[in-house]
């Protein structure tokens, strides 16, 4: 059955009646945010406890080939993730579509080294949490298709951006409609020009490989353990969504993994036997393969005059640790704070202290997040000579040092950093 979030009767899809006009120009609402995906609708859930009015404008309508919050993929969810979706009140209604991960193994392929990682390492019920991308977009869009504090317009694409110094606003224009706010967070992904027009420069990097994603099922019960295999084409991970199913993330070359995806299914299987080997059991089917193209993109300064990028508009990263989306969802609980305080102190929130408040947090997090992936993906996913004993004797050496194994694990759930509310599963306004 297809899903199409309800539109509330009180406003019409491209205009709410209730904001004054001058002439064309719409006065303001608060915020603005620019994208309705996965951390567009994060965010404005996260400040629907505050005195604003909020905007969302999505371009793609859901279920649409284009909209990467409704596609194949899955998530693998830190815990502060979800913590972060306890705090917005969303785990709730989610909670029965996440597999939850106990332990992960991680292991370099046809050698001897290993590391075993477990949840009592950091006291938390779970190391993170696997759930399709497109339960979890499809709950955020309900979301906010019902909550009279969001005004969502789906599909609406914004054709520019102004700033208006004489009203200390910034302008967004949709369909000929032009509407103020005291800031504009651009949540759009990482295809969009609004940031390289509004002068947020950014750096990438194409990485000559693909990730091959799908959901493979095994011949047998399993425990709820992740496993992470450095194999000589690339890593491979296998991520729990049930007793007998993973969500499978595969790094190849490009031309190997688009010959991967022709395969047939039996064919395929026993690729994967052989890459993998038989620690849980043995692949009995697979669905929704698809290769996905891989790079890292940085913008150097997400902040601009009222404008923040964030989650994907700010930065693109290799999947190898599994951090894209909970990268994001940190950006949105430490901008959500920031906003918090500013109002809380009668703040402009779109004022340039408040907003470097935030960029100063998140450069040095963010910058430590890409640093970290890259090492991984030097050591772990290259298969030059003299580097697979290398790799033999860190995983070794992890497996024997409970401190590196909790240090590692802190770091990649994001409990290593200071904990805005919402990483805490507070609600922004809560006593910390």
């Amino acid at each position: 059955m297809t899903y199409l979030p309800k539109r509330r009767p009180k406003i019409p899809p491209r205009l709410n009646p209730s904001w004054p006009r001058v002439g064309k120009v719409i006065m303001r609402s608060r915020v603005t945010i620019v994208g309705g995906g996965l951390a567009g609708a994060s965010l404005a859930c996260a400040l629907e406890p505050l005195d604003l009015d909020i905007t969302v404008l999505e371009a793609t309508p859901p279920q649409h080939d284009d909209q990467p919050s409704f596609d194949e993929r899955t998530i693998a969810l830190t815990y502060s993730s979800r913590q972060v979706l306890e705090g917005i009140g969303l785990w709730p209604e989610i909670a029965s579509d996440a597999g939850p991960i106990h332990r992960i193994h991680i292991s370099n392929r046809g050698h001897s080294g290993f590391a075993r990682l477990d949840r009592n390492l950091i006291g938390a019920d779970a190391l993170g949490y696997v759930i399709p991308t497109r339960a979890l977009g499809r709950a955020l869009t309900e979301r906010l298709s019902n909550n009279p504090r969001v005004d969502y317009r789906c599909p609406a694409e914004v054709s520019s951006i102004d700033h208006d110094p004489l009203n200390s606003s910034i302008r967004v224009e949709v369909s000929g409609e032009k509407f103020s706010s005291s800031l504009v967070v651009l949540a759009d992904g990482g295809r969009s020009s609004l940031g390289q027009s509004m002068g947020l420069k950014s750096k990438e990097k194409q990485y000559d490989k693909e990730a091959l994603i799908g959901i493979v099922g095994v011949d047998r019960d399993q425990d709820a353990t992740a496993y992470e295999r450095f194999t000589r084409h690339g890593p491979l991970a296998l991520l729990p969504l049930d007793a007998r199913r993973y969500a499978l993330a595969w790094t190849l070359p490009k031309a190997q993994a688009s010959e991967m995806v022709t395969l047939r299914e039996k064919v395929f299987l026993e690729v994967l036997q052989d890459a993998f080997g038989d620690r849980v059991g043995f692949f009995s089917r697979c669905d929704r393969l698809k290769a996905y193209s891989l790079r890292r993109v940085e913008v150097e300064t997400p902040v601009g005059d009222r404008l923040i990028a964030l989650g994907n508009a700010a930065h693109i990263v290799h999947p190898v640790a599994g951090q894209g989306f909970n990268l994001g969802l940190r950006d949105v609980a430490h901008l959500a704070e920031e906003i918090f305080h500013g109002l809380k102190n009668n703040k402009d929130i779109g004022d340039s202290e408040v907003l470097a408040q935030y960029a100063n947090l998140r450069h040095r997090q963010t910058k430590r997040v890409l640093r970290f992936t890259e090492g991984l993906l030097q050591v772990f996913a290259n298969d030059y000579p003299g580097l697979s004993s290398g790799r033999n004797f860190a995983l070794n050496m992890l497996e024997i040092l409970p401190p590196a194994k909790r240090m590692l694990l802190k770091r990649t759930a994001g409990l290593s950093e200071p904990l805005p509310r919402l990483t805490r599963g507070l609600p922004l306004g809560a006593s910390l």
